[in-house]
């Protein structure tokens, strides 16, 4: 379990402020002689030690909870799970690495089960189990890949690992690659080369055996590492470790020996050194309360507020009181001072929000220019901007943790509320990203690539992936928006975004890698990103992982494996999930017995999420006979609901069994209009069904449909299949005003005037890409 709720700690109650006494006061004040400069310092602690499948260990978490206890000592902002399943694993990690500032230094400290399967080392949930030789990337945790993204995230990075106790999983053999190989589970873990400026400390060397210790005592090795820490803490963290090396040996009486893998480059200190500076004469004052108000965001300059709100200039400030919640980071020379506050992020569905504020309070003492000391009790109020609510998007490393699914978008809201925040902060990169997000659903996507352009080139990663996406998709009309077509520049956003530890990108990439690779060299890497973003929880990567293992022409045909990860999308509740599910039930696939009732259900509930072409699904089953009590009017209904959604199949499907005359009350126009709408769509074999439909309609039906199509856009039009001046003229205004060009000569053919007015439909009412 976590040890305090995440979603708690981002949108709980205020934090009560306690009025500081005389004698703490006075303690702060002898201390505030040391200068000090803070660089951001985040820990991430977990300590594994109750196993629902295995053994049970002895001492993990109370060597986590001891490291957890030193390191708030030294005063790391650590984020600390005991005991944590698959999931709170998953979410721990998402938080921190969420929370990791500009030039931070990470310290990752895991205590619990870890294995080696073939050369590659994983950490091990409480609730791992592998019902299948499959589940390797659903139930463990890997621990280069944990390496690599803290790596990306910080300044300096240092994983301590207590966690070679004796093999869980001796007797089987699991899958671990992409060509399903088979590796014995083995003890102990494999060294491994580490990202630049990284160091990783393993409890006893390659492929040994590491003691857990007596019970209710620490293990040798995290006694060892306390020890040092507390003797030493203002040595270089390198220079530690052959004394904890020796003390190690030492105690087990030379069966464990530590091992480290280090490329660090610059020094990284468990304690920040204190620079002593010469007392200056200057009178303590009693201590002031202050309340500020401030916008939620990563993090938020406090410097000038306070001169502000004291009325005065700042020319030093220490820290008295930390912040429950947040971190504080000083950086403080001869020529200026400087506070900033960055709260604390979890990723939590706005819809799930009770309240848009956090609380926080801690106390600095601070030095004005007239040379007086004086403590500040501050309560700050940080208020989440609406854009962030409406807009804020899932894995965000540059957001503030809030999100909306794309099928959660409210987007007049959306469009508003982003709209007058980048009005208010126009050099804000997260909010461009976010209103090119909305104008993006809105289907603005002329503005929407201006925002997102803007955003990434401000360095907002999650719009390099956006910006590629609205580059590379072959579902814009690129004659009406004019946003070029430019496959290789997308392709390096992505790779730049994948480097940054998006996970959206590492997703788009690697589907990429795995279904379109030359060589077997790119389909392995295009699998390895996609289990990178599993990991990370991007439902998107299960699916597609998913459907590839239960593709028969895949060269990679495994049912039971492709199953595993379907079902991982399925407990997230994900729509493509459900969707995927459905025609497992529906076909029969990678030999699952066919269950209608179960598609249908599958299929329900991914249409009810805003999936695009599960609506469509449903009418193919009512008409081919497996749902019983249906009508084909009700089929046309639901195909009627995937072509409002994009779906080019639903148009001209829905045009085929008007045609056909298996819809009573629909004649020919009602076919050709829904034809010409799909025929506009990105799908090119859907797309030329329909155009084959038009091919066949009468004149007469082909003017039916346009005035039809007129009076939908708003127009006021007699339908009687006379096209004349009013006809025209209402087409026109009606291309005028959505800026859509008229081609030449095509208000003179009765079928190139409907596609015109179909053209004008899909400019009013544009297909929401992002959810394909």
């Amino acid at each position: 379990m976590l040890k305090r709720s995440l979603l708690g700690a981002l949108f709980g109650g205020t934090v009560a402020l306690s009025a500081a006494s005389d004698s703490v006061w006075a303690q702060s004040s002898s201390e505030s002689t040391a200068q000090i400069t803070e660089a951001p310092r985040i820990a991430i602690v977990i300590g594994n030690q109750d196993y629902s499948e295995v053994v049970d260990l002895a001492n993990a978490q109370k060597d986590a909870e001891d490291i957890a206890a030193l390191l708030r000592e030294f005063n790391f902002k650590v984020y600390d799970g005991y005991n944590l399943e698959k999931r709170e694993f998953e979410e721990l990690l998402r938080t921190a690495v969420l929370n990791i500032p500009d030039s931070a230094n990470v310290l990752f400290y895991y205590a619990g089960h870890g294995i080696q399967i073939g050369r590659r080392n994983y950490l091990l949930p409480v609730d791992a189990k592998f019902e299948s030789i499959y589940d390797v990337p659903l139930a463990t945790m890997t621990l280069d890949r944990i390496i690599d993204t803290l790596s990306a995230r910080s300044s300096a990075h240092v994983a301590i690992l207590d966690s070679c106790r004796d093999n869980p999983f001796s007797d089987i053999r699991l899958a671990a690659d992409l060509d399903a190989n088979l590796f014995e589970t083995r003890p102990g873990f494999d060294v491994f080369s580490t990202p630049l400026n990284s160091l990783v400390a393993y409890s006893t060397s390659p492929g040994a055996v590491a003691s857990d210790g007596d019970i209710g005592q620490n293990s040798p090795y995290t006694s060892a590492v306390l020890e040092a820490a507390r003797a030493t803490p203002y040595e270089n963290i390198q220079q530690l470790f052959p004394v904890i090396r020796e003390r190690v040996h030492q105690a087990t009486g030379g069966r464990q020996i530590p091992w480290e893998s280090s490329t660090l480059v610059k020094p990284f200190y468990l304690a920040q050194h204190q620079v002593e500076q010469q007392p200056q004469a200057v009178p303590s004052e009693t201590s002031q309360s202050l309340d500020l108000v401030q916008q939620f965001d990563k993090s938020i300059p406090l410097i000038q507020t306070l001169s502000q709100a004291l009325g005065t200039e700042i020319t030093d400030v220490q820290i008295v009181e930390r912040p429950e919640q947040g971190v504080i980071a000083l950086e403080d020379t001869q020529q200026t001072a400087s506070i900033s506050y960055a709260p604390e992020i979890s990723d939590v569905r706005a819809v799930e929000i009770s309240n848009n504020g956090v609380r926080d309070s801690f106390s600095v003492e601070v030095v004005t220019s007239d040379q007086k000391r004086k403590r500040v009790d501050v309560s700050l109020q940080l208020d989440i901007n609406a854009c962030d609510i409406e807009a804020g998007d899932a894995l965000d490393l540059n957001g503030v943790g809030v999100f909306r699914l794309p099928n959660e978008l409210d987007i007049p809201a959306g469009l508003k509320a982003c709209g007058t925040a980048v009005a208010e902060y126009p050099g804000n990169a997260r909010f461009r990203y976010q209103l090119g997000r909305v104008q993006q659903a809105a289907g603005q996507l002329v503005d929407a690539h201006a925002n997102i352009s803007a955003a990434a080139q401000a360095g907002h990663i999650r719009a390099k992936f956006a910006l590629a996406m609205l580059l590379d998709s072959e579902r814009i009309d690129r004659g009406v928006t004019k946003i070029p077509y430019d496959p290789q520049q997308a392709l390096s956003l992505l790779e730049q975004g994948t480097a940054e530890q998006d996970p959206y990108a590492m997703h788009r990439l690697g589907k990429k890698l795995l279904r379109e690779g030359d060589t077997q060299q790119e389909k392995s890497r295009g699998f390895e990103l996609l289990e990178r973003a599993v990991e990370l929880g991007h439902t998107f990567s299960m699916n597609e992982l998913g459907l590839y293992f239960l593709r028969e022409d895949s060269a990679h045909y495994i049912p039971e494996r492709g199953m595993r990860y379907l079902r991982a999308s399925e407990l997230r509740k994900d729509i493509y999930g459900y969707d995927n599910l459905a025609y497992v039930a529906l076909l029969g696939l990678g030999g699952n017995p066919v269950d209608y009732d179960k598609a249908l259900q599958y299929f329900m509930a991914a249409s009810e999420g805003g999936h695009p072409t599960a609506p469509a699904s449903i009418a193919r089953m009512i008409l081919r006979g497996q749902l019983e009590g249906r009508s084909r009017s009700e089929a046309l209904e639901w195909y009627d609901v995937s072509l409002a959604r994009g779906d080019a199949w639903g148009g001209a499907n829905g045009a085929y069994i008007i045609l056909d005359g298996q819809v009573s009350g629909k004649g020919p126009a009602d076919a050709a209009l829904r034809a010409a709408k799909a025929a506009l769509l990105a799908d090119t074999e859907a797309a030329a069904q329909a155009q084959s439909l038009l091919d066949n309609v009468p004149r007469e039906a082909l003017d039916r449909a346009l005035q039809m199509a007129l009076n939908e856009l708003g127009e006021s039009i007699k339908v009687d299949g006379q096209v004349g001046a009013q006809t025209l003229k209402s087409l026109e205004n009606a291309t005028a005003l959505n800026r859509v060009p008229i081609p030449y000569a095509a208000l003179e053919d009765p079928k190139e005037r409907l596609l015109l007015a179909a053209r004008v439909y899909w400019a009013r009412n544009p297909v929401r890409f992002d959810l394909f």
